[in-house]
C-alpha cells in the first residue's frame, strides 16, 4: 500500500537526435510532392510529412525560378480558419518549430529544409498555413495551406 506506480513521461528527443532524424529525411530524394504552390516564379513543395512519437516532421522545398535571390525574413507556420466570413472573428494560432535543420537567411535557386513540431491537432474547419516572407517591401510572399488529413496520413520512419 506504500508503493506508487512509476510513470515515465512520454519520450522526448534531444536536438542531436532530432538533427539525426532530419538528416535521414533529407538523404532520401524528394520524389512527387504531396502538395505544391507556385506564384511569382517561386514555389513551395511539401515533400512529405513524417511522424515519430510526439513529433511531426515537415519536409519542405522552396524553389526560386527567377534570377533574383530571395532574402528570407521569416517562415511562418500558423493554424487558421479555412473560410473567413465578413462578420466573424478569425483566430490565428502561430506555431513555432521545436527544431529546424538549417537556418538560412537567403537562397538562390533551391532550398530544402525539415521543420519539427511537437504533436498538434486541429479541427477540419481549420488549416495549417505556411508563409514564406521576404525581408524587403516586396510582393514576393508565398503561402501554402495544408489540410489536417495530410498530417493524419503522415508516414513513419
Amino acid at each position: 500500500e506504500h508503493m506508487q506506480p512509476l510513470e515515465f513521461p512520454k519520450m522526448k528527443f534531444s536536438t542531436i537526435e532530432l538533427g539525426r532524424f532530419s538528416m535521414d529525411i533529407i538523404k532520401h530524394k524528394a520524389t512527387k510532392p504531396l502538395q505544391e504552390v507556385k506564384d511569382l516564379k517561386l514555389s513551395i513543395l511539401l515533400n512529405n510529412v513524417y511522424v515519430m512519437n510526439d513529433y511531426i516532421f515537415l519536409d519542405i522545398t522552396f524553389q526560386n525560378q527567377s534570377n533574383l535571390s530571395y532574402d528570407i525574413e521569416r517562415i511562418k507556420f500558423s493554424i487558421e480558419d479555412k473560410k473567413i466570413y465578413k462578420a466573424t472573428n478569425n483566430q490565428s494560432i502561430e506555431l513555432k518549430p521545436v527544431y529546424q535543420l538549417y537556418k538560412p537567411t537567403h537562397f538562390r535557386k533551391n532550398f530544402r529544409n525539415v521543420y519539427v513540431f511537437k504533436k498538434f491537432t486541429f479541427p477540419n474547419s481549420k488549416i495549417l498555413k505556411i508563409r514564406l516572407l521576404e525581408e524587403q517591401l516586396s510582393g514576393r510572399t508565398l503561402e501554402m495551406k495544408i489540410k489536417y488529413s495530410d498530417i493524419l496520413n503522415a508516414d513513419t520512419f
